[in-house]
């Protein structure tokens, strides 16, 4: 290894750390909101959104309109590829996800000699098959139809 080596993996360590920092701020509001700042302290007011942005047991009714999905969703993608704007959960996951998805990228564009922003456009293929894998789970192979697997 060499010198020219170590931005890039400065950036992959910095932002593992950051997809690390998500992720636990994701599973302190589903494991253990009550005990958090989030209810009472300072956290209740970051982005503005106070409980009702933080709290996931009520927070994931922000994708729906009137909180109902029996009324579909709040704005065009609330559900799907911008859930991200709708509830902290969301909008952690998303920044892990693009964390890591970055950490990917950029050896990928540093090896090929691209410009450090084709890292932002070869996320997109990444998002996608993600996304891809995640539908395919949730929406379809492991969902029971008419009582059979």
């Amino acid at each position: 290894m060499n010198r020219k080596h170590i931005p890039i993996l400065l950036a992959i360590l910095t932002l593992s750390a950051m997809a690390g920092l998500a992720d636990g701020t994701r599973d302190v509001l589903s494991f253990r909101y009550d005990q958090s700042i989030f209810p009472k302290g300072p956290g209740r007011q970051l982005l503005g959104g106070g409980e009702i942005f933080w709290n996931p047991a009520i927070s994931w009714k922000n994708k729906w309109k009137n909180g109902d999905p029996n009324q579909g969703e709040r704005f065009p993608g609330s559900s799907t590829a911008l859930v991200f704007l709708t509830d902290a959960w969301h909008l952690l996951q998303f920044i892990m996800l693009t964390c890591f998805q970055l950490a990917i990228a950029l050896p990928v564009i540093k090896l090929l000699r691209l410009r450090w922003w084709w890292a932002l456009i070869a996320i997109v293929p990444l998002k996608l098959a993600f996304s891809a894998g995640f539908t395919l789970m949730f929406s379809w192979a492991l969902i029971r139809r008419g009582g059979q697997v």
